[in-house]
């Protein structure tokens, strides 16, 4: 066999190679994600006397899912470019100053976050809840980091970006008992 051959075998074995590599790497990724969301959930559905009232669950619950699942699938990404030779220290360099200039331009996404993080830690709303604010008063159908989503009486449903939370009454759970 000619050495130009064996040179063009040797080249498409190595990309056979990169690519199970890679899709290996990705359902990984995805078993990992699934796990993570399987512990998080019996973690959270422990008896209630040890961690968290069902309000704070439902709330939590989606949140750390989320937080998980991104931190899985970046963390593949990564892996993924240093197996195809991409220098990820450069992008994630540039991911960083490309960062501080949005981050100068999205003042109101960052104070929406942190007021999102306040809200949960603190636990000053809850799904299910029925709170009021400025005209609005509904049930909290979901809350994120960044909105929050409220369903009034006639059906409509408002999202209501965190940071504008600053005054709002809560009337507590939708049953009406208090915690």
């Amino acid at each position: 066999m000619p050495a130009d051959q064996v040179a063009h075998l040797r080249q498409a074995l190595q990309g056979l190679e990169d690519v199970i590599a890679i899709v290996l790497i990705l359902l990984g990724a995805v078993v990992v994600a699934r796990l993570s969301a399987v512990v998080i959930r019996r973690t959270i559905l422990a008896p209630p006397e040890r961690l968290l009232d069902e309000a704070r669950r439902r709330t939590l619950q989606p949140l750390l899912e989320s937080l998980v699942r991104y931190v899985v699938y970046i963390i593949a990404l990564l892996m993924i470019l240093r197996r195809l030779n991409v220098d990820a220290t450069a992008i994630l360099a540039s991911a960083g100053a490309i960062g501080v200039a949005l981050g100068l331009g999205a003042q109101h996404v960052i104070r929406d976050v942190l007021a999102g993080a306040f809200l949960i830690s603190e636990g000053l709303i809850h799904v299910g809840d029925v709170i009021t604010f400025d005209t609005h008063t509904g049930t909290v159908e979901r809350i994120s980091v960044r909105t929050t989503q409220i369903r009034t009486a006639s059906g409509e449903l408002w999202t209501i970006p965190n940071g504008r939370l600053e005054v709002f009454g809560n009337k507590g759970p939708a049953s009406g008992a208090p915690r």
